[in-house]
């Protein structure tokens, strides 16, 4: 049996709440909700979701994007956080995409159980490619298909956040660690594309509202670096980040971009 239907007690039916059991080739509920193991070895909870604008060119330029170093003191850092917070034990990354940061942090899936859920198909798709003991779900963040208290950590790298539902899965002592952007993060690709934003500058003074709202504050950490860019390593920015989705990427002046600014805040808690 895969190793991700051995955790059916984990899961919970997203649609009726329901206990999930394994069969051959899927997790099923009383009501007969099925979810199915795909070939490539995720579980999808949301067969009827739509791609959007993130397929697989997208997350392979953000893969070899994440892979270039920009992130690296960013999983330096959660490196240390984690076993200080949550040592052991079961950890969701929510919003993991394609699994890279997952992956950097937690390179040895024997050492704890790891679980990385989006509700982008191609991301987990490419995620899931290999192998290699992680296990991997399409789910919707806004109604987790996962059992109450089941998880020690859960792991929210700059993408949208459903602090009730953390709250919910997240055991006693468990702790949510997320990663919002500063208000310098990819300044560059802001001045490049300014025209086409609604607002010109970010502020994450909401989302820190939010956070704390729901969660004890442990430790806020910043990093803010910027790097050189190859043309290259521009190309495959524009082509992930969220700030050009809807913007035709041929009118943009990629040879402009010759820099990135990493401004990220790390907030750690624990559910109030």
């Amino acid at each position: 049996m895969h190793p991700i239907l051995n955790q059916a007690a984990r899961f919970r039916c997203p649609l009726c709440h329901g206990v999930l059991t394994a069969g051959a080739t899927s997790l099923r509920c009383e009501k007969g909700h099925d979810f199915a193991l795909s070939r490539k070895g995720y579980v999808d909870f949301c067969p009827a979701a739509r791609a959007g604008a993130y397929d697989d060119a997208l997350f392979d330029s953000r893969s070899r994007f994440i892979q270039g170093g920009f992130y690296q003191e960013l999983i330096h850092r959660l490196n240390a956080l984690l076993p200080q917070y949550a040592p052991d034990g079961p950890l969701l990354d929510a919003g993991c995409g394609e699994g890279s940061f997952l992956k950097a942090v937690c390179p040895d899936p024997t050492a704890r159980l790891c679980l990385g859920l989006d509700l982008a198909r191609p991301g987990i798709r490419r995620a899931a490619r290999g192998g290699g003991g992680w296990l991997w779900a399409v789910g919707d963040l806004s109604r987790l298909p996962l059992a109450d208290g089941t998880m020690a950590a859960i792991l929210n790298v700059l993408s949208p956040a459903t602090y009730p539902e953390f709250g919910r899965l997240l055991r006693p002592g468990g702790a949510g660690l997320q990663v919002v952007p500063g208000d310098r993060y990819l300044g560059e690709v802001r001045a490049l594309v300014r025209e086409n934003l609604h607002q010109e500058t970010y502020s994450n003074e909401r989302v820190l509202k939010l956070f704390e709202e729901r969660f004890a504050l442990l430790e806020t950490q910043e990093i803010c670096e910027t790097y050189p860019l190859t043309p290259e390593q521009a190309a495959d920015l524009v082509a992930m980040t969220p700030l050009t989705q809807g913007i035709e990427k041929e009118r943009l002046d990629v040879t402009a971009l010759t820099s990135v600014t990493i401004h990220l805040h790390i907030l750690a808690g624990r559910p109030r």
